[in-house]
Parts: structure tokens; C-alpha cells; sequence
């Protein structure tokens, strides 16, 4: 461990300068000491330099500093190091292999040409984890772009069976690319062939969600870039454009035209009630944070209560919150009092026992506690105790338990599954339409250089009766996949499956 802290103190004495903020002028680490436990820096500030690199109209409004090669060996190694030390599931993945891809990074981050690159670089080691729940983040203003292009471009895209679709396009570009157009080629290359390259930067816990964020994604690219899209129409009917990527502006709103149901404001609206025959009311929940969302949720529910014969929830695309406030949530549409959640339980380490443990043999841990629990730290496989999330809330709180279908899909995720955990056990209630995002578990926040961040999954978690769906997804009751003609057509097909279950004709 001694060691260990030597070696990052080295690295942050050649050019690391951890605690800074983006926003402060750019500082170089001068010095460094060891007081008691407290690691001490001396900086000075440096003069605002243009990388040699960094040339050409993409970079022409990079306001930063660009990271030196000791810092990204810093970053690299803070990353292997927090990983190694918090990540939940690091006993499936294995500390080997992670040292061993540690290891083949040392030499690429620093050669990487700019700060993009490097960026890249760390977020494809982080993918290797397959947890959507740890990641690497910037707070840099790279020019670079996802959706928006030259000449007045703003294209979003989803996955539809395995089909990449125009969900969303600019206005005035609609008649020339009409959402719903299936995307087959860029520069040339198979569509297949491109997102292949595009999944191995991308954190995600199923292939499903993989695939889904890359394909929106999928034309992230410096800013200038300039792409060959060939597409076919829902007519049949095949065009090829030229899309540049551009900066977006500060405040732009572009007006654009949007398959039915799929816009990016109304998918990720935060709260809605919608009215169906028979007295069914849908609730789209946008996440589960607490402020406004459950505000709405508060301010609509009287009403809910009074009118709704049955209730749908709709999860999809909620991929954010705490589990207390999915708790909060279902304790008005169930009267148990008592709501039993998932199961949890994290890394531990104490070095004490971890140095009793260095010559113990799995052979000496049979039969032995102590000498089991030492040989477990020394070898990074210690866990806390299991912990059972239970939440508890009066009887007097107004409540609706009606039958219930909840539709989730793929980016159904984090405090969304909780929410499923939770309502596993009630029986009004049942859930329609694909796996989730199975990526539930807390996250610590790392600052790895100015600028830059990386999350950590820090929590294996679990239904309360061990079964597992973190890597896996939640599978619904009833299947149901969108196809390409539903969503042209403007169905929903998952929304229409639960009010037939719910009787509505």
C-alpha cells in the first residue's frame, strides 16, 4: 500500500494536479511531501498554452489546457487504482485481468494525440467493466457533436430491432430524411460495421443497452467531421447526405419533426397523466429525484385517486433517482406499510487483516473464520454483510392499489429498478415490455485531473431473494418488442398490451 502511494505521489510530482477545477487557471505541481497522512502539493500557476496538436477550426475554441502525458499516466492509474479498490463486481471481472489491462494503457494514453483521444481511450477501458454504472465523464468543452450538423442539421437516433432509425430530425430537413428512415451505411461502411467500433467505448451492463447507446451516438464526432450517410426511406426509396458535425450554440432550439412518441422532450418529459377508456389512468414517471417530479406526482395524485379504476405506470426511459424516492412513489399505490427492497453489499478492506492474510493458502481457510476472513482481505475479495433495503411508511397516507401494469424497456434503470424490486412482491401489479437496463448499484465520484471525473459502481445489489438482474436486466411479465412498422405507424405497442390486460377494448 506504502508503495502504492509513492508511486501516485511520483506521478502527481511530474504533472497531476488533483483538486483543481476546470474552471481555475492552469497550474503545474512543483513539489510534493508527505505530512502525517495528509499528501501536500506545491503549485504555481503556468502560462495558457495551445498543444501543438490542438490545431485546426475544431479546436479554434478550446478555452483548456490540454492534459500532459504525466497526467493522463496519473488519470489512468488514479482510474486502475479507485476500480481496483471500490468496483462491486471486480471479484467476477477479476484483479488480473484489470491490472493486465492497466498495464497495455500505460504506453497509448500518453502517446494519445489530443485530449479527445485520451478521453476515448479511458472510456473504452471503463466499458471493458460492462457496468453502466461506472464510467468516465468530462466537464471540458471538446468540439465535438452527437446531433447536430452543418447546414442546419439536428438528427437523433434509435434502435428498433436491430434497425438504425431516424427518430427525430430538423424540420426542414424532414421531407429529404423523414423519421423513420433506416440508416445503412456510413462512409461507406456497413452500419453493423460502424456501431461494432462504436459499442467498444460505450459502459453498459447488457449488450442490449450497448447497443442502444451507440447507436445514439453513433455520429458523435469532431467538430468539421464530415460523414456519408446513406439511408432508405420508409418509402423505399434511398438518398445518400453529406452531415458535418457542428458546434451547437448556447440556448439554440431547432423546431424538428419527431416519430410519434419518440421526440426527446416528450421521452424524457418528467412527469405526465394521460386518460384511456374504462377510467385508466397512465402515469409517466421521468425519473425518480426528488424536486419536481414527485411534486407533480403529489399535485396530481387526489385526482388519480379519485377517478382511476386502473393504473399504469410508465417507466420507460427512467434512468435516474434514489431508491428512497422509488419507495416514496410505490407507498401510495400499495397499502403495505412495510416495503422490502433489494439486497446489497460492498467491498471491504482493513489492512491489518489483510497483512495476517498474505501467506494464508485456501486450504488454511477451511474450517478457520478468522483466517478465511484475512486471506479475503489480502486478496481484494472481502464484502460487507448483506443489507436488505426495507422501507417503512404510516397508514394514513392516501393510497391507490388498483391493478397496475408497468411498462419498462431498456433504459429503464438504477432507481427504476429498485422500483421493480420493491413492487415484485405485490400482486395488483405486473410489468409489460422488454429487460431493463439492469445497472442498479450506487456510484462514488472521482475526480481522476481537472476536468475529468470517473464513476464507480460500489454496490452489488439483488432481488431480496438473491436472484440477480444487475448485468442480466429485469425481464418483464409479457414481452413486447417494437417493430419497424409500429413505430412508423405511430403504435405503441407495449402501452396497448397493458390495456388489453387491463380490459380496456
Amino acid at each position: 500500500m506504502r508503495k502504492s502511494i509513492w508511486l501516485f505521489a511520483l506521478l502527481a510530482a511530474v504533472g497531476a494536479v488533483p483538486g483543481a477545477k476546470a474552471q481555475q487557471p492552469p497550474v503545474q505541481t512543483v513539489g510534493v511531501e508527505l505530512r502525517g497522512d495528509t499528501m501536500v502539493y506545491r503549485t504555481v500557476n503556468v502560462p495558457h498554452r495551445r498543444h501543438g496538436v490542438l490545431r485546426g477550426r475544431a479546436w479554434a475554441g478550446y478555452s483548456h489546457t490540454p492534459w500532459s502525458p504525466e497526467q493522463r499516466l496519473f488519470a489512468l492509474s488514479k482510474l486502475w487504482m479507485e476500480v481496483r479498490r471500490n468496483f462491486a463486481y471486480m471479484d467476477r471481472f477479476g484483479v488480473e485481468r484489470w491490472d493486465s489491462l492497466y498495464r497495455s494503457m500505460i504506453v497509448p494514453v500518453q502517446q494519445a494525440r489530443n485530449d479527445v483521444e485520451f478521453y476515448r481511450q479511458l472510456e473504452g477501458l471503463c466499458a471493458r467493466l460492462q457496468n453502466e454504472q461506472t464510467f468516465i465523464r468530462h466537464s471540458r468543452d471538446f468540439p465535438q457533436s452527437a446531433v447536430r450538423f452543418e447546414d442546419g442539421w439536428l438528427l437523433r437516433l434509435m434502435d428498433v430491432g436491430g434497425h438504425v432509425v431516424v427518430s427525430e430530425v430538423s424540420r426542414d430537413k424532414a421531407q429529404l430524411m423523414p423519421p423513420g428512415s433506416e440508416i445503412l451505411a456510413v462512409d461507406g461502411r456497413p452500419v453493423e460495421a460502424w456501431l461494432g467500433e462504436v459499442m467498444t467505448r460505450v459502459s453498459a451492463s447488457t449488450d442490449r443497452v450497448r447497443r442502444r447507446l451507440a447507436v445514439e451516438q453513433m455520429l458523435l464526432d469532431m467538430v468539421g467531421s464530415p460523414h456519408e450517410v446513406t439511408f432508405r426511406r420508409p418509402d423505399g426509396s434511398q438518398a445518400c447526405v453529406r452531415l458535418v458535425n457542428a458546434r451547437p450554440e448556447a440556448g439554440e432550439r431547432i423546431a424538428c419533426t419527431a416519430l410519434p412518441g419518440h421526440g426527446w422532450d416528450e421521452l424524457h418529459e418528467d412527469f405526465r397523466v394521460t386518460w384511456y377508456p374504462g377510467d385508466v389512468a397512465c402515469l409517466k414517471i421521468g425519473s425518480f429525484r426528488p424536486g419536481r417530479v414527485f411534486r407533480a406526482f403529489h399535485d396530481a395524485f387526489p385526482g388519480v385517486k379519485n377517478r382511476a379504476r386502473a393504473l399504469i405506470i410508465d417507466l420507460r426511459w427512467n434512468e435516474r433517482g434514489s431508491s428512497r424516492m422509488a419507495a416514496e412513489f410505490l407507498s401510495h399505490l400499495t397499502r403495505d406499510t412495510l416495503l422490502r427492497g433489494a439486497v446489497w453489499r460492498t467491498r471491504i478492506y482493513d489492512a491489518a487483516l489483510a497483512s495476517w492474510g498474505s501467506d494464508a493458502t485456501p486450504a488454511d481457510t477451511v474450517g478457520n473464520a478468522r483466517v478465511k476472513l484475512a486471506y479475503e482481505y489480502y486478496n481484494d475479495a472481502a464484502f460487507s454483510e448483506p443489507e436488505r433495503s426495507a422501507y417503512r411508511f404510516p397508514r394514513s397516507r392516501e393510497v391507490l392499489e388498483v391493478p397496475t401494469v408497468i411498462l419498462v424497456n431498456d433504459a429503464t434503470g438504477s432507481a427504476a429498478e429498485c422500483f421493480l424490486a420493491l413492487a415484485a412482491s405485490q400482486p395488483h401489479m405486473s410489468t409489460v415490455g422488454t429487460p431493463t437496463s439492469g445497472c442498479a448499484g450506487t456510484v462514488a465520484l472521482y475526480e481522476l485531473l481537472p476536468g475529468l471525473q470517473c464513476g464507480i459502481c460500489t454496490q452489488e445489489v439483488r432481488f431480496s431473494d438473491g436472484k440477480e438482474f444487475v448485468g442480466l436486466g429485469i425481464a418483464p411479465d409479457v414481452t413486447v418488442e417494437d417493430t419497424l412498422d409500429d413505430i412508423r405507424a405511430g403504435r405503441d405497442a407495449a402501452l396497448e398490451k397493458a390495456l388489453e390486460l387491463l380490459g380496456v377494448e
